[in-house]
């Protein structure tokens, strides 16, 4: 709840640190800040090297940081005396885990729009909604669509008939579920045909889905979002698209139809994917990479068309120097034509 507190080593019990530094542990912590804004009483942490930087100046009275941080050497001795002065580090296995545990001990979310089916929601009389399920003002919930227990349908959400919500879902406001595929076929006289989408979109348990996303049906068969992928706001899945467990999009990312995403996948932003190809177990996309092909290895990769990490970076550096090789090709030609 809010207004919590507890000390510096009963927070380290709870997160199974590893250790404490610079201090007994005894300080009391009541809130969670930012390591550049913290304050006495506050708990901040470093999971990225740009911010050890702060770690001199900060107010906080702990830090959460990994086992294995390096603390900055303080002055030109480097003597431990001169250490003294920073805040209790608390050495964690993953630091940035540990902080996102610490902000729900002392800022756990609360449900302020109530529990229970808002009056204003539209719910077709063959849905089936567990008991203990949450669905939010002018929500859409259409024919013969499945939820389970203690999902969380935010506001002016649409899922169309026949989608398949598990347990522990949490669907962001605006998001459409079940829409239409584009599907279209191309006739003679130049015009389209709509091709039916019968199919339907199976969504698994602990899924978190954000704000503004769609997510189409199948044509046939199903688009499948499988347990535990967390997708960002603003991101289109295509029909008969199927992502593998664990999986992590970021906002502005497109996956064409027929498209099967690996395990453990990480999509940054603005990412492309074209349609029936599929990517490996552990695969990292970049952002803003353009991917036309399928991704057979575990890797990083970036670029577009997107590359191994490592191939790719060598192009973009061969890329950055094609002006001075022009130039120098150009003073080349002109010493021969003389």
């Amino acid at each position: 709840m809010l207004g919590k507190k507890m000390t510096i080593a009963e927070l380290a019990t709870t997160l199974g640190a590893v250790g404490i530094d610079f201090s007994e542990g005894v300080e009391e912590i009541t809130h969670v800040a930012t390591i550049q804004e913290a304050g006495p009483g506050s708990v901040s942490f470093i999971a990225n090297s740009h911010y050890e930087k702060f770690l001199e100046t900060t107010k906080a009275s702990a830090v959460i940081v990994s086992e294995k941080f390096v603390v900055p050497t303080r002055g030109s001795s480097g003597s431990q005396a001169e250490s003294l002065s920073y805040p209790a580090l608390i050495r964690v296995h993953d630091a940035y885990a540990s902080f996102a545990k610490t902000l729900e001990i002392f800022n756990p979310r609360k449900n302020v729009f109530g529990s229970g089916i808002h009056p204003t929601a539209v719910i077709s009389a063959t849905a089936v909604i567990a008991g203990n399920t949450t669905v939010m003002a002018h929500a859409f919930i259409g024919e013969n669509v499945t939820i389970g227990e203690q999902c969380i349908i935010h506001p002016n959400v649409v899922i169309y008939d026949g989608a398949v919500i598990g347990n522990r879902v949490v669907i962001g406001a605006g998001t459409a579920i079940g829409y239409d595929g584009f599907g279209f076929a191309r006739v003679e006289d130049g015009s389209y045909l709509k091709v039916p989408q019968i199919g339907n979109v199976i969504i698994e348990d602990d899924v978190e889905i954000g704000a503004n996303c769609t997510i189409d049906r199948a044509t046939v068969s199903h688009t499948i979002i499988r347990k535990g992928v967390k997708l960002d706001n603003l991101i289109h899945i295509a029909h008969n698209v199927d992502i593998g467990e664990n999986t992590v999009i970021a906002a502005q990312t497109g996956i064409s139809g027929s498209t099967k995403i690996g395990k453990n996948n990480m999509i940054a932003g603005q990412v492309g994917m074209i349609g029936h190809i599929e990517t490996a177990d552990n695969v990292i996309i970049i952002a803003q990479s353009g991917v036309s092909k399928s991704i057979t290895k575990s890797g990083t990769y970036f670029g577009s068309p997107a590359k191994e990490h490592r191939t790719a970076l060598k192009i973009e550096g061969v890329i950055r120097s094609l002006p001075e090789l022009v130039e120098r090709v150009a003073k080349l030609e002109q010493q021969h034509e003389k």
